[in-house]
């Protein structure tokens, strides 16, 4: 049940990873000290993101099959009383919600965004 909520989250390290190598190999040919310094910027702040894409992978690793099991068993709970949770979707969601709060973070945005909104 783990590798449900784990292999997304590997497919977007992929990626991001991929856009980090892209990003360093410009960074090796750029002549410009301004746009080498954005790059640089911006090679920063996607590691971030990967370390936060690496925690989350750690987190669903670690969860215990007994723990989940419970989780499982208290959102189904939670469901029929409120009809309203769906248990697949809401972890991602807690994911890609703690990814956009660390991205305005680093880049200083406060703005607030509403739940469910992209």
């Amino acid at each position: 049940m783990a590798e449900d909520y784990v292999h997304p989250l590997q497919a977007l390290r992929a990626v991001m990873v991929q856009k980090r190598s892209v990003l360093a190999e410009s960074l090796l040919r750029s002549r410009k000290r301004a746009k080498a310094a954005k790059r640089r910027k911006k090679l920063i702040k996607l590691q971030k993101e990967i370390d936060v894409i690496d925690d989350a992978i750690a987190d669903e690793q670690l969860l215990s099959p007994s723990l989940r099991e419970q989780l499982a068993e208290e959102r189904t709970s939670e469901e029929n009383a409120s009809g309203s949770l769906d248990m697949a979707v809401e972890p991602m969601e807690r994911v890609k919600a703690r990814l956009t709060e660390l991205s305005e973070r680093l880049t200083g945005s406060t703005t607030v965004s509403k739940p469910g909104a992209r």
